[in-house]
């Protein structure tokens, strides 16, 4: 049976962590074949699989938010089985000064006590016009 408050406890520090931007601590919360996965289409890749690539994936988006980090708040969050779901927005100022405050939800998958993949779902136009200037 999973330990739905111990898989909130970890979808929550999944956030902060990317807020601090510690990548390193990212990827630990992930299992071995773990993996995010956009499902909004973005110029960044649709999935990203594995503690090593995820990693590399925090690290980049790190120095984007020098100001705030990428600033992540939990609106709700709610967990049944394996799962978290997650009601979120954001609150960060990106390197070109523009302020980012995307729509979030994150459906995160667990297996013994790690996620396994976490799906997010966001404003995926203002992610492009904020991240790339709005080039596709």
């Amino acid at each position: 049976m999973a330990d739905l408050a111990a898989n909130k406890k970890v979808a929550r520090a999944y956030l902060e962590l990317i807020a601090k931007g510690d990548a390193d601590a990212v990827a630990n919360l992930f299992a071995d074949d773990g993996a995010i996965i956009l499902q909004s289409e973005t110029p960044l890749p649709p999935e990203t699989k594995g503690r090593e690539n995820i990693r590399g994936l925090i690290a980049q988006l790190t120095p984007l938010f020098p100001e705030t980090g990428l600033k992540i708040i939990v609106d709700e969050m709610t967990a049944e089985e394996d799962r978290v779901a997650i009601m979120a927005h954001g609150d960060a100022i990106h390197v070109s000064g523009k302020p980012y405050r995307n729509k979030y939800h994150f459906l995160l998958t667990f297996r013994n006590g790690k996620i396994v993949k976490s799906y997010e779902y966001m404003d995926s136009l203002l992610m492009t016009n904020v991240f790339f200037g709005g080039a596709k």
